[in-house]
């Protein structure tokens, strides 16, 4: 069987295991345990322990915090473990900030899916599909000799499976309230839940947080006598230019000047995260810390889906997977920012089941938005008169509801008349499609079932 057909084959296979991310029905969902991770870590010679990790969660900017540390360490062989892929499964496991190729996916995952019917047979369960990545990516670590791997938490901190692992740092960005379902309905249990990657005596790096947050942060960091450090540590500030037609921010820290592809405020501060938890791991570990060089690989992340702006002939698009209230407000600062004519914009959202649309969508009432709503193709997508309803007492100008995203691209194209902007927001599968239609991308296509 060739690499591709194989390739096939296995994800296929993955597909099979309960998705809480595509939210599948399936009989005996695994829920969280991590009793049953360690389990799995045990079966394979505990590839959590004995390597170096830098463990990220939080509600906002997590994502791109982990990327732009793993692109600031480019001078090590650095690991990224992320989630969700935007048009394919490999890309959640990176090794130098590349994607695994598929002949080295195939390889470690016939080892690995052993897991599947090991823990079948003695257990009489099988791990859930984030265990399971959560396995094969630290085994692939292990196996290619990574000197110090990103790890970005699924789902909360305290029970998410990537919390086997000890890192040498533990980072916590923005927290707001998101899957409130699941973690807590106040910032405090949310908090809480995030806070439960600190471990004893291992240091942590905080965004800046609201009161709540902190000061969950903060106690948890005492009892576990885990030094705290501070994205306000670091003095980074935007330098302003003549145009924006670069898109791109002009940054300065310290005497270093650099470029980053991260637009918006909230970017600048998952930057001050990075370089805060880079300069505490590159101290903890007696390595020279060369900035320019630093900063130079730092700026040069990219990012699908996070205040990313495509020229597509005379239309602009603004692809975003803002789902709460705090990210609706750093989407429309950047749009605000480079965006001249306002009202030449057609807004396009889908949101996710988990996530409040009313929250997502209050902050756009001043800006009389022209909307489309439509849902992505995941069955966690949230149905496009669910989120009508909910958002009702906004009085939006509710141009179309359509249940395929491309149809909402083009019929947003269809009213600019190739003069304005489309702004895509929500769900990062409704960016990622967004992206895929502009870029003609031709993405995965799974069987959920």
């Amino acid at each position: 069987m060739d690499q591709k057909s194989d390739y096939k084959l296995n994800i296929n296979k993955l597909m099979t295991l309960t998705n809480f991310e595509y939210e599948k029905s399936k009989s005996n969902p695994p829920g969280f345990h991590l009793e049953r991770v360690e389990y799995m870590m045990k079966k394979f010679d505990y590839p959590n322990k004995n390597q170096v990790f830098i463990h990220v969660a939080g509600s906002k900017g997590k994502g791109s915090t982990s990327n732009l540390i793993s692109n600031a360490l480019s001078n090590f062989k650095v690991g990224l473990f992320s989630s969700p892929h935007m048009h394919k499964l490999t890309e959640r496991i990176k090794i130098n900030n590349t994607p695994i190729s598929e002949h080295l996916f195939n390889f470690y995952f016939k080892r690995v899916w052993k897991i599947v019917e090991i823990m079948k047979k003695e257990l009489d369960q099988r791990p859930s599909f984030f265990e399971f990545m959560t396995l094969l990516s630290l085994v692939i670590f292990r196996e290619e000799k990574v000197e110090v791997s990103v790890i970005e938490v699924g789902l909360g901190g305290r029970l998410d499976s990537t919390n086997v692992i000890t890192p040498t740092i533990s980072v916590i960005t923005q927290i707001s309230k998101d899957h409130t379902s699941i973690l807590g309905k106040n910032i405090r249990k949310i908090a809480s839940e995030k806070a439960g990657i600190i471990k004893n005596q291992i240091p942590v790096v905080t965004s800046n947080q609201v009161k709540n947050a902190y000061e969950i942060i903060n106690h948890t960091a005492k009892i576990n006598k885990a030094k705290l450090y501070h994205s306000k540590e670091i003095n980074l500030r935007k330098i302003k230019t003549s145009s924006n037609r670069n898109l791109e921010q002009n940054l300065l820290f310290d005497k270093y000047r650099f470029k980053s592809y991260l637009l918006g405020k909230h970017q600048i501060e998952n930057i001050k995260t990075a370089i805060k938890t880079v300069e505490i791991f590159l101290q903890l570990h007696s390595k020279k810390i060369n900035w320019g060089k630093i900063l130079s690989n730092l700026g040069k992340t990219k990012m699908i889906g996070r205040c990313q702006i495509v020229k597509d002939k005379k239309l602009t698009f603004i692809i975003d997977g803002a789902q709460n209230n705090k990210s609706s407000k750093a989407l429309i600062g950047v749009v605000k920012e480079y965006i001249k004519n306002l009202d030449q914009i057609v807004w396009i959202y889908g949101g996710s089941e988990g996530h409040e649309s009313l929250e997502t969508l209050k902050p756009l009432r001043k800006l009389n938005p022209k909307i489309i709503l439509t849902q992505s193709r995941i069955p966690k997508a949230k149905k496009v008169e669910k989120i009508s309803e909910e958002i009702k007492d906004l009085n939006f100008n509710i141009i179309e509801l359509t249940t395929d995203t491309f149809n909402a691209f083009e019929k947003a194209k269809n009213i600019l008349n190739s003069d304005g902007t489309v702004v895509a927001f929500g769900s990062l599968y409704i960016a990622a499609e967004i992206v895929e239609k502009i870029e003609n991308i031709t993405p995965e296509k799974y069987n959920y079932g």
